[in-house]
């Protein structure tokens, strides 16, 4: 099968095609026949060689987490999917940048008819980690204020849903480019972070979403009340000395969270998608062969929602 492979940790021109063989599943394994990949910034992270999960990856590797495709063989204990049948999901295994993965089926659900399997693609880890910051870490509830960096990317235009969802003021950082998409995604109010200062911008807040890190964590944690809480999603920021004496300053909690797999919530998802209540954004569609592109544009830290692959 035709896979993209990293021989060696490094820069995007790292990856490169090659010839694999094709995975054959275990009695409690599926194999999917992959239509499409989301592009995460993990992958990026992991090819670069610095992410803690590089150390344990044995070169030459297939990258990728996240994958929409069809059901192409099951092992004999799998009883719930079967050849033929439309998933998504965020492969436990990895391995997705390849036209066939293997998949624990704890990690995937059966795609809604209507989406593409380009939407499908982009929709697992990020929607996963939007949720669990946002229901699980932050709490969010009725009338709380939150503010989230980066609110056009691809977490961060799920957590503004999510955040909307449960009832949430919501106030967003992003280009003045992005300011309607994001009104259409029912965010209150949009800082444009090129010519306004957000800390003149929101009260007191109840909690704070940064995908960011650095001086925008610092700067962040003033902005919130005393009790309030953080979810720092950059995980080269865990642990942050400054940012440690800073919450401890204002009395703020700070979680450096890791978005863990739960089939529960990635049916919600599902559902959430198929009845139009949660909208995936995809900014650009690459094929694989233009992996390398891919990654530079995810990178560039300029896009709007998602990058996929299509295999």
């Amino acid at each position: 099968m035709k896979a993209v492979i990293i021989s060696k940790f490094g820069p995007p021109e790292e990856l490169h095609l090659a010839e694999m063989e094709k995975p054959i599943a275990n009695d409690d394994q599926v194999v999917i026949k992959v239509m499409a990949a989301g592009i995460n910034p993990v992958d990026t992270k992991i090819r670069s060689g610095n992410h803690i999960s590089s150390k344990n990856l044995h070169l030459p590797a297939i990258l990728g987490k996240d994958v929409s495709g069809i059901i192409d063989s099951v092992g004999k204990n799998i009883t719930y999917f079967k050849p033929g049948n439309a998933v998504f999901g965020c492969n436990s295994t990895g391995k997705t940048y390849a036209e066939f993965t293997l998949a624990d089926p704890d990690s995937i659900v059966k795609k809604p008819e209507e989406m593409s399997f380009e939407e499908a693609a982009a929709a697992p880890l990020a929607s996963l980690t939007a949720y669990q910051a946002i229901n699980d870490h932050l709490k969010l509830k009725p009338d709380q204020k939150v503010l989230i960096q980066a609110a056009a990317g691809g977490v961060g235009h799920l957590a503004v849903q999510f955040a909307k969802i449960n009832g949430a003021y919501v106030y967003g950082t992003a280009s003045a480019k992005n300011t309607e998409f994001l009104k259409q995604l029912g965010i209150d109010e949009v800082i444009d972070y090129k010519n306004e200062r957000f800390e003149d911008k929101v009260p007191p807040l109840d909690a704070v979403l940064d995908a960011i890190g650095g001086e925008v964590l610092y700067r962040s944690i003033a902005c919130v009340k005393p009790g309030g809480t953080i979810v720092c999603l950059p995980s080269s920021t865990k642990d942050d000395p400054k940012a440690l004496a800073l919450a401890i300053k204002h009395r703020v909690k700070l979680i450096w969270p890791m978005m863990y797999l739960n089939k529960d919530q990635l049916q919600l998802i599902a559902d959430l998608l198929e009845h139009d209540k949660l909208k995936v954004e995809i900014d650009s569609v690459f094929p694989l062969e233009d992996i390398i592109q891919a990654h530079k544009a995810i990178e560039s830290h300029d896009t709007k929602g998602k990058i996929v692959v299509r295999i």
